[in-house]
């Protein structure tokens, strides 16, 4: 009796939890990442690089397909990106679903898949693809290419953070889908 005791894993509260605490859980800490990111970010007069948080949720959210909640979200924390960060209002909302809807496509593409492949390979195009959108549409409202460097920094940072991460945004399952229905 012993034995099954150890063979059986353990229920988590994080694992028993639904899409919708797990939605407000990420939410938060985007929210939470986004506003320290208000503040000055250097140390010593060395910038240091800031990541951009509201990928990890566009990234995460999006591998269990398409919701209405998570675009909201995403629109939101876009619009309040461009206003912190002076871009036209827009761009950022912009290249979070668009973020949003690749990696739905993706998870759609491989069926859902979480082996290592898919989970390592799709958020990096996701993130190179989030790079260029962000660098495209700088550069073309500043009326000359910007430096690649500061944002490849934080790009490096966003994908570092979400690789340790990523289980914070991941839903569990598809919306409307039942607990164990996968």
């Amino acid at each position: 009796m012993a034995s099954s005791r150890f063979n059986r894993k353990q229920r988590t509260l994080w694992s028993q939890s639904g899409p919708s605490p797990r939605l407000i859980f990420g939410a938060a800490i985007i929210a939470i990442v986004g506003v320290l990111g208000m503040t000055p970010k250097e140390i010593f007069g060395i910038p240091l690089a800031w990541p951009f948080a509201a990928l990890w949720g566009a990234i995460g959210w999006g591998r269990v397909g398409l919701a209405l909640r998570p675009m909201v979200l995403l629109m939101i924390f876009g619009l309040m990106q461009d206003i912190v960060s002076n871009a036209p209002l827009g761009c950022f909302a912009m290249i979070n679903l668009l973020v949003y809807g690749m990696s739905a496509g993706i998870a759609d593409q491989t069926d859902g898949m979480r082996d290592t492949l898919v989970a390592v390979v799709g958020p990096a195009v996701l993130l190179v693809v989030a790079f260029l959108l962000v660098w495209g549409f700088a550069s073309i409202t500043g009326d000359h290419l910007v430096r690649t460097w500061p944002l490849m920094a934080n790009f490096i940072i966003t994908g570092l953070i979400y690789s340790f991460a990523s289980r914070m945004f991941d839903l569990g399952r598809r919306p409307g889908e039942s607990p164990g229905g996968n």
